[in-house]
């Protein structure tokens, strides 16, 4: 294969040294994610939720690490929530974006949740994957390959990409069973769904691993719909992204939405009214309200965050993260911070 020159997005990240998103595109719930065809009237149209995720027992505060059940689902806990995405990746380092050193880097630090990409094999095995095909920042020996073309063990085969180019790679793409059990009792995780196909797999698999205390389903609003014709689809809790501020209120029917995924800001309201809203709205409704960073935050612009009624931050910058978590919960008197 041809050798081409990075994109300047990942070189800049590679000079920088910093934990920043490998797809400047890519929000969270990106474009891959939204390619179902229902749209957001037809997911308004049903919002009947049945035999919901149990969440009648909540658990001390002091277990937030363990499951969603303590704090997260407790609106009158105060804590400020740090997800890391893709785990505290910093290429030419051994620790590329979505890999096992990236991921235990992410839990030293502290980081309270963990945000990873979910995609299936051609053997039905999960596997945690950006894209498909595979592009050249993930896997250079893998470029071009489809994730769904491959079985479990040829995609675990792959070494993912590390920068400088003649660095032997040594991580290589993780099964998300495997990920879930290194995860148990010690963080949460956050799926991000890259292909409308693959969330009936993704439900499936958090019920059978039992991982539904501490593991989540990161979508679109626009995916509603469909999720809600799968089955067992309400005995897992999710993520939602929300293009407008209008469709907050049909997500808020739905009880195993446990996070409001919004901008961090809108035209129609200054920082008093977004705080004032999401107050009224979404923490009125039982969910919390969370949001990404920019890239390369500051500790600053992460405080700025918190201050305006968020929640959960998903953060392109952990160490900035966590010293701005840690500053904004020993003024809120939460501890640890």
């Amino acid at each position: 294969m041809p050798q081409r020159p990075l994109a300047p997005w990942f070189l800049a990240a590679a000079l920088a040294s910093c934990t920043a998103s490998p797809d400047p595109l890519a929000n969270s719930a990106d474009s891959t994610i939204t390619d179902s065809a229902v749209t957001a009237e037809a997911a308004l149209a049903d919002t009947t939720a049945p035999e919901t995720a149990d969440a009648t027992a909540k658990l001390p505060p002091s277990k937030w690490l363990e499951s969603l059940d303590a704090c997260w689902t407790d609106l009158s806990c105060k804590r400020a929530f740090v997800l890391s995405h893709g785990g505290d990746w910093t290429i030419g380092e051994g620790r590329p974006y979505d890999s096992k050193a990236a991921f235990q880097r992410a839990l030293d630090l502290g980081a309270d949740g963990i945000k990873t990409d979910f995609l299936v094999t051609k053997d039905n095995v999960a596997v945690v994957a950006h894209s498909s095909p595979i592009e050249f920042w993930e896997s250079k020996e893998c470029e071009g390959q489809k994730i769904e073309e491959m079985t479990a063990a040829q995609v675990t085969a792959c070494h993912l990409f590390d920068l400088p180019e003649d660095l032997t790679p040594t991580q290589t793409y993780q099964r998300v069973d495997d990920v879930i059990e290194w995860a148990r009792g010690k963080t949460t995780l956050m799926l991000t769904v890259k292909d409308s196909s693959a969330f009936a797999p993704a439900i499936a698999l958090i019920l059978a691993k039992k991982a539904e205390q501490f593991v989540h389903i990161e979508t679109h609003f626009g995916n509603l719909a469909l999720i809600q014709t799968l089955p067992n689809w309400a005995k897992v809790r999710y993520t939602v992204q929300i293009g407008s501020l209008s469709e907050v209120q049909a997500v808020a029917k739905l009880p195993p939405v446990l996070f409001c995924e919004m901008n961090p800001s809108y035209p129609e309201l200054d920082a008093a009214g977004l705080q004032q809203w999401i107050a009224g709205h979404v923490h009125a409704a039982g969910m919390r309200a969370f949001v990404s960073s920019q890239k390369l935050p500051s500790v600053d612009q992460h405080k700025a965050l918190w201050a305006a009624g968020f929640d959960v931050i998903m953060s392109y910058n952990l160490a900035n993260a966590i010293q701005a978590r840690t500053e904004t919960n020993a003024a809120r008197g939460v501890s640890p911070p």
